[in-house]
C-alpha cells in the first residue's frame, strides 16, 4: 500500500500509460512486469487523512479488505482541491489509454469533487475493467459508477436525546451549513435534543456554532480559533458538553478537553474512549467499504446506488461510560426501557428522512 502525495502522481501516470501503450511484440524484462492483481485507488478531500475518524476508517477499511482479498492499493491525500482534481483528471485520462486486463476500482471519498464526477463519470463507460465508487451521496451518478450513503439523521436524533442526560448546556460545533451531511446531522441532533426524553429537572440549552460559512470549510481549525469557540476565557468553557461535527477538526476539540478541561465531548464516527467522552455517534464506513469491495469483486458487481441504514446498524450511538459519574448518570437517567423508546423513535425518523 502507498499513500502518495500528489507530486508523485505524474510519475505514476507516465508509468501506467507506458504500460498501456506497449506494442504486442515488446517483451519486457520479467522484473518489470506489472502486477496483474486488481487495484483499488482512493482519493480523499484535501487534508482529510489523519483525522482519527471518518477518513481514517476508510483508509483502514480499504487496507484490511485489500489484504484479505489480495488486492493492491494506492491512497492519495492531496493538500489542496486543485491537487485532488488533478489526480482525478489524470486517472480518467489513464483509463482511456490503458489496454491491460487489470481490474481497477476508484473510490472517491470527498464531496469537493462532486461536480467533476457528475460531469465526467460517463467517460468510464468505455473502460470495462474500471469502476467507480463515490462516497457519500444520496444522488446516483449520471454515468458509470456506484454511490452509497449512510444517513446520519437517526443516529444524530438518538444522540441528541441521550445528550440531555449528561449536560443541561451543550455546544454543537459544525463545519459548515453548505455540506448536506453536516446540515442533516445538526438537524437530527437538534430535534432529538429538543424532544426532552430525559427529565433531569434542568432546562436544557443547545448552542450551534458554525466554523465556516464557505463550501468545504470548517473541517480544519487552528488552536486559537478552536479556543475562541469553546472558551469565554482560558478557564471558562461556554458549555459543559461539546459535540464537534467537523471532520478532522474534531480532534482539536478532543485534545483541548484533555489539556484544558472544563468540558466533556461526544465522539463522532468512531468510539472515542476517554474519561471526557461518555458516548459516541458511530458511522461504520470501514464496514461499508468492505461490503462494496466485496460486491465489486463478485460476479454481480456493485449496485448503482445503495443506502445503508441506521436500522441495520450502519450508524449507531455507543454508550461507553468511563467514570463512576458517567455510569451513575446512565443508571439514573437512561434506563433500558427509555433507551429502547428513543431508539425506536429514531428508526421512525429514518423512514421520514429518506
Amino acid at each position: 500500500m502507498n499513500t502518495l502525495p500528489a507530486k508523485y502522481l505524474l510519475m505514476t501516470a507516465i508509468a501506467l500509460v507506458a504500460m498501456g501503450c506497449r506494442k504486442a511484440h515488446y517483451e519486457p524484462d520479467p522484473a518489470d512486469v506489472p502486477s496483474g492483481k486488481a487495484l483499488v485507488t482512493v482519493v480523499y478531500d484535501p487534508g482529510a487523512l489523519g483525522d482519527r475518524s471518518y477518513n481514517d476508517l476508510i483508509y483502514a477499511g480499504v487496507e484490511r479488505t485489500a489484504l484479505a482479498n489480495g488486492l493492491r492499493t494506492m491512497q492519495f491525500s492531496p493538500s489542496t482541491s486543485a491537487e485532488g482534481l488533478a489526480i482525478l483528471q489524470t486517472y480518467f485520462e489513464q483509463m482511456s489509454m490503458l489496454r491491460d486486463t487489470v481490474r481497477r476500482l476508484l473510490i472517491v471519498a470527498g464531496s469537493e469533487y462532486d461536480d467533476y464526477l457528475r460531469r465526467h463519470s460517463d467517460e468510464l463507460g468505455a473502460c470495462p475493467r474500471a469502476d467507480l465508487l463515490y462516497l457519500e451521496t444520496k444522488d446516483p451518478l449520471p454515468g458509470k459508477g456506484s454511490t452509497i450513503c449512510l444517513p446520519y439523521y437517526s443516529a444524530m436524533y438518538e444522540a441528541g436525546a441521550v445528550a440531555t442526560a449528561f449536560s443541561d448546556n451543550l455546544l454543537l460545533i459544525a463545519a459548515n451549513p453548505l455540506a448536506s451531511a453536516i446540515r442533516e446531522s445538526v438537524e437530527g441532533f437538534t430535534e432529538g435534543f429538543n424532544a426532552k426524553y430525559v427529565l433531569t429537572g434542568d432546562d436544557h440549552e443547545l448552542q450551534v456554532e458554525w466554523i465556516s460559512d464557505e463550501e468545504g470549510g470548517g473541517f480544519r481549525i487552528d488552536d486559537e480559533d478552536a479556543m475562541r469557540i469553546v472558551y469565554d476565557s482560558e478557564t471558562l468553557p461556554i458549555a459543559q458538553l461539546v459535540f464537534p461535527v467537523c471532520g478532522g477538526a474534531s480532534g482539536t476539540f478532543y485534545r483541548m478537553s484533555g489539556l484544558f478541561g472544563g468540558f466533556d465531548y461526544i465522539g463522532i464516527d468512531v468510539v472515542s474512549i476517554s474519561n471526557h467522552c461518555p458516548f459516541s455517534v458511530v458511522k461504520h464506513i470501514d464496514r461499508a467499504i468492505d461490503l462494496c469491495i466485496g460486491q465489486w469483486l463478485s460476479s454481480e458487481g456493485m449496485p448503482k446506488h445503495q443506502t445503508l441504514s441506521f436500522a441495520d446498524g450502519w450508524t449507531e450511538v455507543v454508550l461507553h461510560p468511563y467514570t463512576d459519574l458517567q455510569k451513575a448518570i446512565i443508571e439514573r437517567y437512561l434506563p433500558e426501557d427509555l433507551l429502547q423508546t428513543i431508539h425506536a423513535d429514531a428508526m421512525k425518523k429514518e423512514a421520514g428522512n429518506e
